[in-house]
């Protein structure tokens, strides 16, 4: 039987795997003092309740100029036919609905910049309902999912895991693009499907498969992470930021932001914010405290403006339910 939160134990594991999402059992068996079959059985409830994922992206998808923030403001009522459109849309890998009812944020990352222009000019304004977009076009990215955890290790537990192991000096590092594109969405739906099942799957050998994620993983082209319910796990509120930063402070204020353990996402921009970031919040009653942070990192202040997500309906193109929890539904980004 699941608890409505997260337990020492879940948080544990949880942390562990986002250190190395495709760790062996029996290596983070010895990190945590618990039997791999333990762990094993403890993740597979977790995954089944739909509150944890380990998952994955091409790299791509985290390059400036490839990536934008569309806020897109929609007519009354029409913001359940808009996600729904959105949800089955590759590019839109998240999208998160705000507190007015009448706005959606969605996370956009397109193959090259035409197909960005594309999207943000003529996609999205001709989605049904749709009365203005805000496009927040990423200069550089300084910080992203795949770098948040839940801080439930103690150091010399965290330091026990290892990354992932380089590939054989044997490896082909020359992918298939037909093979690589097929890993990497199984790879993307769920990071710890195991290599056996991988190769049946594909058609290729346990080795091959090995060799293949290795050179992924090791070359930089592929990122893994594990995501959690924010609600279960304790970090229920979630707000995206948009913030206008004087240009000479632009750069200290962005990277004194990766420092703050709320803080998810940050990122530089071009748009009516030079500066976008999202966090999750133990609770609402330390806003404020945050944007006081936030404004004491500028001499000068900064102009902030905030959007509070009441829903994620999509998570790096994982589609969620009505209550935040993950579903078996997975829309891959394009190659």
């Amino acid at each position: 039987m699941l608890e409505n939160s997260i337990s020492d134990d879940d948080a544990r594991l949880i942390h562990a795997l986002q250190i190395s999402p495709r760790a062996p059992w029996s290596e983070l068996s010895r990190a945590l003092s618990v039997s791999p079959t333990a762990l094993a059985q403890r993740y597979a409830r977790l995954h089944d309740a739909g509150l944890v994922r380990a998952i994955g992206h091409p790299t791509w998808i985290n390059t400036s100029r490839t990536t934008a923030f569309a806020e897109i403001d929609l007519e009354p009522g029409s913001l359940a036919r808009a996600t729904a459109i959105l949800a089955e849309l590759p590019e839109a890998l998240t999208l998160d609905a705000t507190a007015s009812g009448t706005c959606l944020i969605a996370s956009i990352s397109a193959p090259n910049d035409s197909a960005l222009a594309t999207l943000l000019l003529e996609t999205l304004p001709s989605l049904p309902g749709v009365r203005d977009v805000r496009a927040h076009v990423a200069t550089s990215i300084l910080k992203s999912g795949e770098r948040w955890n839940l801080r439930a290790l103690e150091p010399e537990q965290a330091a026990r895991i290892g990354g992932p192991r380089p590939p054989r000096a044997r490896a082909a590092r020359g992918l298939d693009p037909r093979f690589r594109d097929a890993l990497m969405a199984a790879l993307g739906h769920d990071a710890r499907t195991p290599a056996a099942v991988l190769a049946r799957d594909l058609g290729v050998s346990e080795q091959k498969i090995h060799d293949a994620v290795a050179v992924l993983l090791h070359g930089q082209q592929f990122r893994l992470r594990t995501d959690v319910v924010n609600v279960w796990a304790g970090w229920p509120v979630h707000i995206w930021y948009f913030v206008d930063v004087p240009p000479r402070q632009l750069n200290a204020v962005a990277s004194a932001l990766t420092t703050h353990p709320e803080v998810r996402y940050v990122g530089t921009a071009a748009g009516l914010a030079n500066l976008t970031f999202d966090v999750w919040l133990r609770n609402l009653g330390v806003l404020h405290m945050l944007e006081a942070k936030i404004d004491s990192l500028s001499q000068t202040g900064v102009k902030i403006r905030r959007q509070i997500i009441l829903r994620t309906s999509k998570r790096m193109g994982h589609l969620l339910d009505s209550e935040g929890h993950f579903t078996d539904r997975y829309v891959a980004p394009l190659g």
